[in-house]
């Protein structure tokens, strides 16, 4: 998986590189309102991110940015509205991977992978197993024996299915050779009272969800290579000798068919904007990135190929 990259640089050259491909026709792009879809239950990843660029987009552009909830199916209701409307540029949408490339492998989705064009990439969150601070289970190795106890009785929660949150608990059950059941939900947000009120025995939630929440979920391991800055108390799986390594990728993405050029203006906008909001996302718990949509197509590509091998076994 992509790791650390020297993000300011990329970022830094992203706007030049973009430049080259604005065209004549697309100089006074945009002429009106913008639409941002936000796929995902308020109070997540995406929305906050969303929040954040809202007013800096619309000061970039000097047009309305109006954020649209489409909510459910993991992120396809809203990726699915979005394939249908005009590829004009005037309709995107937030993006997760590895959502929209694992999403149409497993199941009827309403939209393909290929119906969709990546914009910008902003950021990353790895993956970390938690529970309640008063969980009986303090350590890894408690949970996983809980487990082995009692196959499926322990409940994991987390966002959707074919998700990076779920494809993270797929890994830890094949690593570990232990059965849970997972429990899906529309977004970030709703995961956290759920494990706060006992509905679940634990989440496989997102590097910002268990930094936000540090005072009331006790995180049990990461799936990254390495232990996070902000949770260095905390082990990688590896290191409890599990070989689990997951995160989500977060960004935006349009209709297949816009333009080129009309994406290369969206995209050294958001490149504007990530630089402003590069602070916040980092006290969130998100590794920052400014991939643009080249080095974002060529991330899809990795990831089809990495997922349709786990899929494939887990079929």
């Amino acid at each position: 998986m992509t790791r650390k990259i020297p993000s300011l640089v990329l970022g830094m050259t992203l706007a030049s590189v973009l430049s080259f491909g604005v065209s004549t026709a697309s100089a006074d792009f945009p002429e009106r309102n913008l639409t941002y879809i936000n796929p995902f239950s308020p109070g997540g990843e995406s929305d906050i991110v969303a929040r954040l660029q809202q007013p800096l987009m619309e000061e970039h552009f000097g047009q309305g940015v109006t954020i649209n909830y489409r909510t459910g199916g993991g992120g396809a209701v809203g990726w699915s509205h979005l394939k249908d409307q005009p590829a004009d540029g005037y309709s995107m949408a937030a993006f997760s991977l590895p959502h929209i490339v694992t999403q149409p492998m497993v199941r009827s989705t309403g939209y393909e992978t290929d119906d969709l064009k990546l914009v910008y990439t902003y950021h990353s969150t790895p993956q970390v197993l938690v529970v309640r601070q008063d969980s009986p289970y303090e350590t890894l190795g408690d949970f996983l024996a809980a487990a082995e106890e009692s196959p499926g009785a322990m409940t994991v929660g987390g966002t959707g299915e074919a998700t990076g949150n779920h494809l993270a608990a797929v890994r830890l059950m094949k690593a570990a050779d232990i059965d849970v059941t997972w429990i899906p939900f529309p977004g970030t947000g709703p995961t956290i009272p759920a494990l706060l009120g006992g509905h679940v025995s634990a989440l496989m939630t997102n590097s910002t969800a268990a930094y936000q929440n540090i005072d009331s979920f006790r995180a049990l391991a990461v799936a990254w290579d390495e232990r996070l800055s902000f949770l260095e108390d905390v082990p990688t799986f590896r290191e409890e000798g599990y070989d689990v390594v997951e995160a989500i990728y977060r960004g935006v993405l349009v209709p297949s068919d816009t333009p080129d050029d009309v994406v290369a203006i969206l995209a050294e906008g958001f490149d504007a904007v990530n630089h402003k909001i590069a602070e916040k996302q980092q006290g969130m718990g998100a590794f920052v990135h400014y991939w643009g949509p080249e080095q974002s197509a060529e991330l899809v590509e990795r990831l089809k190929r990495e997922y349709a091998e786990i899929l494939a076994e887990e079929g």
